[in-house]
């Protein structure tokens, strides 16, 4: 294994990069990116990885966020990149499902989640196993990361969440019966005349309805595991 240390390019913020993990992807900064907040708020990055998303909420706009990882690898990876960069972020090692049991409801008023994206059964058996838990629903569905955040969430908590376009309307679903209201969505494109791949929600916990869209934006420089196949 071998790691090299980026720079962010933002805030003097310094990321930690290892061969045996991916890399972080543009879905994970634009997820960031979109999160509205700032010190008076918490925040809980659901399926952390080695971390972009605490790391950027944290130095970036100043949201004291936490994270929790099921794989133990990409979470030890997360909480250097915390202390690399001097940020107050605690790592949990843990089951998504297990998180509202674990915090309660209301100990966090902005919950994030860039979670699997694709369903057990769509080619996960021949990925390796840290690949195979990272992008297919093997270990959390989005049903279940939904109900996690529905679970963490008093009513007025924001749950901000990045997936595959084609899987837009069944997420707009879950959300809505799990009474985090949809109220903006953008799509996004990863080149001009190409189709959107990934969309960005931010939904209110027992919020009423009425859904902002965003004018689709084209974002360039993705990889293959950025919109996975």
């Amino acid at each position: 294994m071998s790691e090299k240390i980026c720079d962010l390019q933002t805030h003097g913020l310094r990321f930690i990069q290892s061969d045996e993990y991916f890399p972080f992807g543009t879905d994970g900064v634009e997820l960031a990116n979109f999160v509205e907040g700032g010190s008076g708020n918490r925040a809980l990055d659901l399926c952390c990885g080695t971390g972009i998303v605490p790391v950027l909420l944290a130095g970036k706009k100043g949201v004291p966020t936490d994270g929790v990882e099921l794989q133990p690898g990409p979470a030890e990876i997360a909480r250097r990149n915390a202390e690399l960069n001097g940020l107050p972020t605690n790592i949990y090692v843990m089951r998504v499902q297990d998180a509202p049991a674990r915090f309660g409801r209301g100990a966090y008023d902005i919950v994030t989640c860039n979670p699997p994206y694709r369903k057990a059964g769509s080619g996960e058996k021949s990925a390796s196993g840290y690949v195979r838990i990272a992008r297919h629903e093997v270990e959390l569905t989005a049903e279940e990361a939904v109900s996690a955040a529905a679970g963490l969430l008093e009513t007025g908590g924001k749950f901000y969440l990045v997936h595959l376009a084609e899987r837009l309307d069944e997420l707009l679903s879950l959300c809505r019966a799990a009474r985090l209201m949809p109220k903006k969505l953008q799509l996004l494109r990863p080149s001009e005349g190409k189709p959107p791949k990934l969309f960005l929600l931010r939904c209110t916990a027992g919020g009423k309805s009425g859904l902002t869209v965003l004018p689709e934006r084209t974002v360039y420089g993705t990889t293959a595991d950025d919109y996975p196949s």
